[in-house]
C-alpha cells in the first residue's frame, strides 16, 4: 500500500470513529483509559447437547493505536483486558480474548493505526 493510501484511510477511519464510535474504558488490571471505539457485533447460535442451542454474543471494537495508552504508556491489547461499555443505561464488560484462529488483536491497516480488538461478553460491570 502506498503511504498516500494509508493517511486517506486512517484520516476516513477517524471520520467514520467520530461518527460511529462511542466512549468506552478500555481495562487491564488496576489501570484504565477511556477511548473513542467503534463497536462490531457479531451472535453466533451453538448447538449444544441433545439439540440445546447456546446464543453467544461475540463484540469486537476498533480503537486507534495511539488512544491505547495507559499510565503514559502505549500498550499492545492481550487477553483478560476487558472493555467496558454503557449499552441502554447498563454498564456492561467484555473480556478480551482470541475467538477461534484469530488472535485477540490485530492491526486492521498496515500503518498500524487501528486496532482491532475481539472480545467476549461477560456480564454487567460489578
Amino acid at each position: 500500500m502506498s503511504p498516500a493510501f494509508d493517511t486517506d484511510f486512517a484520516a476516513a477511519d477517524a471520520m467514520f470513529a467520530e461518527a460511529f464510535g462511542g466512549a468506552v474504558t478500555y481495562v487491564r488490571g488496576g489501570s484504565s483509559v477511556s477511548v473513542t471505539a467503534e463497536p462490531v457485533i457479531h451472535d453466533h447460535d451453538v448447538d449444544e447437547h441433545a439439540g440445546a442451542r447456546t446464543k453467544l454474543q461475540f463484540r469486537d471494537y476498533l480503537i486507534a493505536v495511539a488512544d491505547l495508552v495507559i499510565s503514559g504508556s502505549p500498550i499492545t491489547p492481550r487477553s483478560g483486558d476487558r472493555i467496558q461499555e454503557t449499552i441502554n443505561g447498563t454498564a456492561e464488560q467484555f473480556q478480551v480474548m482470541p475467538i477461534g484462529d484469530s488472535p485477540a488483536a490485530e492491526y486492521t491497516d498496515t500503518s498500524a493505526t487501528t486496532w482491532l480488538i475481539r472480545t467476549k461478553y461477560i456480564g454487567p460491570v460489578a
